[in-house]
């Protein structure tokens, strides 16, 4: 009853996209069951994503300082956006009855991430675990950083990446 009650004190915004994620990770978790993983990937990843795309940025030289700036304020708001999809994904798979693993956590954040215009990279890892065994891990990634899936990620040996 307590993970409930701080749902209810955030704003609308942030249940939204609470919700948001609750519906594309049972959607991956069926698709993950249902579909192979190329023909998922291929459908999320196909045609153009949402972009904010700026006339001004073929401006004269006079303006390319206060281009930086905007730049500088998109990436910004690009991590401010995908802190809240971290935290988005993160608490309801935390939250949930069903387990979600790394796999459909990958897949919503992704898709949450394209349907804002942030551009991201999902990467899929290997290793090998102490038995000898072949282990798998997915985790998102927007430019440098991780934003979903990080914890041991760096054990993995990226073999995949796609977005």
């Amino acid at each position: 009853m307590r993970s409930l009650t701080k749902y209810v004190r955030r704003g609308p915004a942030e249940l939204l996209l609470a919700a948001e994620a609750l519906f594309l990770l049972a959607f991956f978790h069926v698709c993950l069951l249902v579909f192979p993983v190329y023909r998922i990937i291929r459908a999320i990843t196909r045609g153009p994503a949402v972009e904010h795309h700026d006339e001004e940025a073929e401006a004269g030289e006079s303006e390319m300082r206060a281009m930086n700036d905007v730049e500088r304020t998109a990436e910004t708001q690009s991590d401010e956006v995908a802190l809240r999809v971290r935290w988005a994904v993160e608490a309801v798979a935390r939250h949930s009855p069903i387990a979600f693993v790394c796999f459909p956590q990958t897949l919503a954040g992704y898709t949450m991430l394209r349907r804002r215009g942030v551009p991201s990279t999902m990467v899929y890892g290997v290793a090998r675990s102490p038995a000898n065994k072949l282990t798998a891990h997915t985790w998102l990634m927007m430019g440098d950083r991780v934003v979903l899936g990080g914890e041991g990620s760096a054990q993995f040996k990226p073999v995949e990446r796609w977005g």
